[in-house]
């Protein structure tokens, strides 16, 4: 067993650290929005960790997309295209951290299992941001030609994830 203490500093330090990066990709879009998206940030998180069942991580979750979207624009280069990639893999993070304080007992310890699935979650999540981020970079960056190559790349990787869904869902 993880001990609650434990968990609960990872679950508190993984969304911190997703903070940071929306952070960073809001302040390389637009950086005097900086300082704006720092102060919603720390409402909201502050909100979100005290209520990580209700309105708070929603608020949370939406401030980070916000924060996002709002500076950027439509990714044209690999930079955008990374720096996409890193703001949604944190909301994505962000959700799993939220939701896995507010639906495990304050007081519980966690099993290892139910850690293990986590992270293969996590990581199975993350892992498909980046790929459409890298199928996205290859879009902006490709003649036209090559269009229905991406479809098949694309459509490849819709399989893919849906396989590993399933063979992770069957473990579980």
């Amino acid at each position: 067993m993880i001990p609650n203490r434990t968990w609960r500093r990872t679950a508190v330090g993984t969304v911190l650290g997703a903070d940071l990066v929306v952070l960073l990709a809001a302040g390389a879009g637009l950086p005097a929005f900086a300082p704006i998206a720092l102060g919603v940030l720390v409402v909201t998180t502050l909100w979100a960790l005290a209520q990580p069942g209700g309105w708070g991580a929603f608020a949370l979750l939406l401030a980070q997309f916000l924060c996002v979207a709002v500076p950027g624009g439509v990714p044209t280069t690999v930079l955008d295209w990374a720096l996409a990639a890193a703001a949604a893999a944190a909301v994505i993070i962000t959700h799993l951290a939220l939701t896995l304080l507010g639906s495990w007992p304050a007081g519980a310890d966690l099993a290892p299992d139910t850690a293990r699935r986590w992270v293969q979650q996590a990581a199975s999540l993350v892992w498909a941001g980046i790929t459409a981020a890298v199928i996205g970079a290859l879009a902006t960056r490709t003649p036209e030609g090559w269009g229905p190559w991406l479809g098949a790349l694309a459509l490849g990787f819709v399989g893919v994830l849906l396989w590993q869904v399933r063979a992770f869902t069957r473990r579980a």
